[in-house]
């Protein structure tokens, strides 16, 4: 009977697998707390993005095997970086560290896996806790983050979450978005790095018209961070308009007050996905956020911050108006 939550083992490592009538989601506690499944039953539709060249397994930390499979959490930066004398690794402290379980509940009308982590270099811990309610497409997660130190922390969060892709998806960002920032970009197609273009239409250094909206083709051979200024609409969506599917995300933009919107069509490692991500500030690199872009986030000294976010699926969808925690997707 659903809700229901089972075990299983993936490379090895330790998962659960939370489902009930409309999704079905694999979390690995033990591979950084990721979702390395989320799946629409209705359609058996996959939106979790699976590497094609390496399994899921025990993390080697090497930077040319980083895996980039699933939703998982960055902390304190994304981008490697040396701060404040500290060096900090690809994808942070927590991505593919085990995370403790603390807490596992089953109810008559709800699941929910609680889940701690504790970074090693930087001195932040983070709790994460997942739930699943019966009949709904909707994965509900709720963040804690906690300053264990004396002094106040400078810190970067963003929550990843690699996309499965085709041609017929749109990208689909609030009404209040019209330019985006590039970040870190596989070729200068669209400018450099801290300039400013247009959303949905920018121009290329040819002159040439793009939707940035529109996915492209994995042949393209192009991979770009682009950033928002910060939102007051704190939603996003990916739309299969050939199949009417949807994924939306809705967070709390006065924590994670900025978006990410990773597009990588073949460029980076020829792989081909995309990624909306709630973060805390731009870009993903933590030294170039505080000392250059000055957009990051802090705590003081024992402080905690607390936050939550909703991933929810759905088909039949002719267009997406917005994305919220109460109402889902809004035509």
């Amino acid at each position: 009977m659903y809700p229901s939550i089972v075990t299983t083992s993936v490379g090895g490592l330790k998962g659960l697998i939370l489902e009930n009538e409309k999704i079905r989601a694999v979390v690995m506690p033990q591979f950084g707390a990721r979702i390395i499944s989320l799946i629409y039953k209705p359609t058996e539709t996959e939106f979790a993005w699976h590497n094609p060249t390496i399994p899921v397994k025990k993390p080697s930390y090497q930077i040319e095997f980083e895996d980039v499979s699933g939703f998982f959490d960055c902390l304190p930066t994304t981008e490697p970086c040396t701060f404040k004398g500290k060096k900090l690794r690809a994808a942070g402290e927590v991505s593919s560290e085990p995370w403790k379980l603390l807490r596992l509940e089953r109810g008559r009308k709800s699941i929910t896996v609680g889940m701690q982590c504790a970074c090693k270099v930087y001195p932040l811990l983070i709790n994460k806790q997942l739930s699943i309610s019966r009949g709904k497409a909707v994965l509900d997660l709720t963040y804690r983050l906690r300053n264990l130190c004396d002094e106040k922390l400078e810190y970067h969060y963003s929550g990843h979450n690699t996309l499965c892709i085709n041609p017929y998806y749109r990208i689909i960002l609030p009404h209040e978005v019209s330019r985006l920032r590039i970040g870190y970009a596989v070729t200068d197609r669209l400018g450099k790095m801290g300039d400013e273009i247009q959303w949905p239409e920018a121009l290329d250094k040819e002159g040439k018209t793009v939707d940035l909206s529109k996915v492209g083709k994995p042949c393209e051979g192009t991979g770009e961070n682009l950033y928002t200024a910060k939102l007051r609409e704190s939603w996003c969506a990916a739309m299969n308009e050939a199949r009417e599917e949807v994924i939306g995300f809705s967070f709390q933009a006065e924590v994670l007050p900025y978006l990410l919107v990773w597009i990588n069509y073949g460029g980076w490692r020829e792989y081909y996905h995309i990624a909306l991500e709630p973060c805390t500030g731009r870009p993903d690199n933590l030294e170039v956020a505080v000392n250059q872009w000055k957009n990051y986030a802090t705590l003081g000294p024992r402080e905690a911050v607390s936050w939550s976010e909703t991933i929810v699926l759905g088909h039949d969808v002719k267009r997406v108006e917005r994305v919220t925690a109460d109402e889902g997707i809004v035509e």
